[in-house]
Parts: structure tokens; sequence; C-alpha cells
């Protein structure tokens, strides 16, 4: 085959390919869009090289009123325009210490690895809001950098902005970071019994005590034996703390 066949073939495969990249590409971010408006949350890819966002699902309550345009054009300026003074130094600390936690990983462990925080955004005549960021990478390059994010943006259950943690499905305990000392303290996950996972969910479903006794066929002093063990053992004070503590480490 000529020199000049041979370039068109690898022209056209590479046309080809680009095209299928592209395809998979949009099937992809489809599937995040719709994640994102079935749910009360939002969703963003952040190319950890250039800084910039390059896709950001539509919940202007969750980006200081801006629209998913004006989120994705500022990139990562949007974090230092819009989030509080007090916390800018949360973000930086994720930054640094959270990505470098990651380096000791392998490439599919990074993937399987995910790093949560709380800080508040700023909102114009309004009061902050406290949210909360669950970062997952999702993209590597050869050298084992992480290059692209995604990013599942929701409102917090906590009460302080922090709460910088590495958690993996796939394993019993989970990293904590202590902004004070600057260190990594790892912590065994609490392994919630049946029947606290039972009350669990039906609370999220909005049920009341009286709800939650008549669906599991016991007394409504049973569910707050139940739930005050459980405040107990994961040293919390309400079902609100408690359900955030749950959600936090993925333990339903």
């Amino acid at each position: 085959m000529s020199d000049k066949n041979n370039s068109l073939v690898a022209k056209k495969a590479s046309g080809l390919s680009n095209f299928e990249n592209k395809s998979g590409s949009d099937k992809y971010l489809n599937v995040l869009k719709a994640v994102s408006e079935t749910s009360l949350g939002c969703v963003y890819i952040a190319d950890l090289k250039t800084k910039k966002l390059e896709f950001v699902s539509e919940n202007p309550l969750l980006f200081s009123g801006l629209s998913a345009a004006e989120v994705e054009k500022m990139g990562y300026n949007f974090f230092r325009k819009y989030t509080k003074k007090a916390d800018l130094e949360i973000l930086r600390k994720v930054s640094t210490y959270g990505f470098q936690f990651f380096e000791c990983l392998s490439a599919e462990e990074k993937k399987i690895h995910t790093i949560t925080y709380d800080f508040h955004l700023k909102y114009t005549n309004s009061v902050d809001v406290l949210v909360n960021h669950r970062v997952t990478p999702i993209e590597i390059c050869d050298d084992g950098e992480i290059s692209k994010i995604v990013c599942v943006v929701s409102y917090s259950l906590n009460r302080n902005a922090g709460n910088i943690r590495i958690i993996s499905n796939t394993s019993d305990t989970y990293w904590k970071y202590n902004l004070f000392t600057g260190k990594w303290t790892e912590e065994c996950k609490v392994a919630l019994k049946l029947r606290e996972i039972e009350i669990i969910r039906l609370y999220l479903q909005g049920l009341k005590i009286e709800e939650i006794a008549e669906q599991l066929f016991v007394s409504p002093s049973t569910i707050k034996f139940h739930r005050s063990k459980l405040f107990e053992r994961i040293g919390v004070k309400n079902i609100i703390e408690a359900i955030s503590y749950v959600i936090t480490n993925n333990l339903i």
C-alpha cells in the first residue's frame, strides 16, 4: 500500500476514533445530566490540568444563584470568588493534602475513593449556604496523576464547614483530616445493625416514629430505644445528625 493510501487510512481511522470518543463522551454527559435533573444535587466535571469545568449541571441554588453556563465559564474562579473567605483554607487543604493522599493509591484504587468536604458559598442579599462536595477521580494520566474528577454537589447535612474525609465502599475504614493538626487518621466505619438500617431508611422516606413502628410491627418505644443506641454508638444528638453521619460515611 502506498504512503498516500496509508495516510488516508490513518486519517479515516483517527476521524472514526475521534467520533467514537466524542459519541461516548456525549452519552456520558447525557447520563450525568439525567441524574442531576432527577436529584436535589448537581454534578460537575473538572479538568485538573487546565483548571476548567468541562460540564456543570443546572442548579443555581447550589452555585450562589448562577446558571450552569456562568459557572462553567468562570471555572475555578467561581470557587475563589464565591466561597466564604473563612472557608477558602478548607479548599486549599483539600487541593493540597487531599490529593496528596491519592498519590499513594494505584490508578484503579484512585477511582474507587472519594474525598468529601463541606464549605460555605456566598449569596448576594442572603445567608451563606453550607454545601457538600464529593469528589471522585475519573481519569488518570499514564504517570498516575489524576487528570479529571467528577464532583457531586449537595446541601451539607453537617453544622460546620470542614469535615474532610476520604471514603471507599470497598473498605471498612475511612480517613479523616484534622484541620488543626494537619494529619490524617484512619477510623473504622460503624457497622449498622439491620434494625438501625431499617429505621434510617424509613426516616429518609419522611416517616415519623409512630409510622416507623407500624411499618416494623413494633412499639414506638422500641424505635426510640434503637434510635438512642444508634445515637450513642456514632456520637450524635439527633436523627438529622445520624442521617448525615450515615450518608457521609456510605453506611447504607
